[in-house]
């Protein structure tokens, strides 16, 4: 990842401690915080004071994307506050290299989204990914079970790591007359086409049509009945 992207991409997750980032998205904004904290010892000290400010919950959030990157909870970043040598254990953590593939926090930075599922059974339930990283993809939705939708490689609909989308964001779940959507606890929310947000862990029943969006109408699905 170049400096450039990972700057943009540390604002559009500015306070997003969810998914992974690489060592170049985490240190390319060290070094970036790094220069507008040097802003203060110029002139320009007030401009360097509030992009230093700016930078710092990203910096925060970043460091916890890249523990994650590693295997480790973000919950780690607090043995940096221990003594001598927990700056030095948390720098060495900070540095190493991200697990190859997905781990329990995501698929790795940069690595493809799934791959639509197979069709399935003409009249079977199925997903069209509308806007966001699932678009043009349709996925095919086991009958009577539910399929989650998220970031975390567990789920059926993996969107990879999209900013505004929860591990675990909501789930699709067919039956005889429709498709039951419920929002998991998502961090920014679950919305029907209309804008209506859906609450937590109360289902709303789809028909084939209707569309959904996760967090903003950049991440839009669409059901049909294939």
């Amino acid at each position: 990842m170049s400096f450039d992207q990972a700057i943009r991409s540390a604002f559009k997750n500015y306070a997003d401690f969810n998914g992974r980032a690489c060592r170049s998205e985490y240190w390319y904004l060290v070094l970036f915080y790094a220069l507008m904290s040097a802003l203060t010892l110029t002139p320009l000290w007030p401009l360097g004071l509030v992009l230093g400010l700016a930078v710092m919950l990203p910096l925060l959030a970043a460091a916890c994307r890249r523990l994650h990157d590693t295997g480790r909870s973000g919950w780690y970043l607090l043995v940096g506050l221990a003594p001598a040598v927990g700056p030095i254990i948390l720098l060495i953590w900070l540095c190493e290299p991200g697990q190859p593939g997905s781990n329990q926090y995501g698929a790795a930075p940069g690595a493809p989204m799934h791959a639509a599922a197979p069709a399935v059974q003409a009249g079977s339930w199925k997903l069209a990914g509308l806007a966001g990283p699932a678009r043009g993809l349709i996925y095919a939705l086991p009958p009577n079970r539910a399929s989650n939708i998220g970031r975390s490689s567990t789920c059926v609909v993996c969107v990879g790591d999209t900013a505004g989308v929860s591990r675990i964001h909501c789930a699709l779940r067919p039956y005889a007359g429709g498709v039951e959507l419920t929002d998991l606890g998502s961090t920014y929310g679950t919305f029907l086409a209309d804008g209506k947000q859906l609450p937590p862990n109360f289902p709303a029943t789809l028909r084939d049509g209707d569309r959904f969006y996760l967090g903003s109408p950049n991440v839009m699905f669409r059901l049909e009945r294939g």
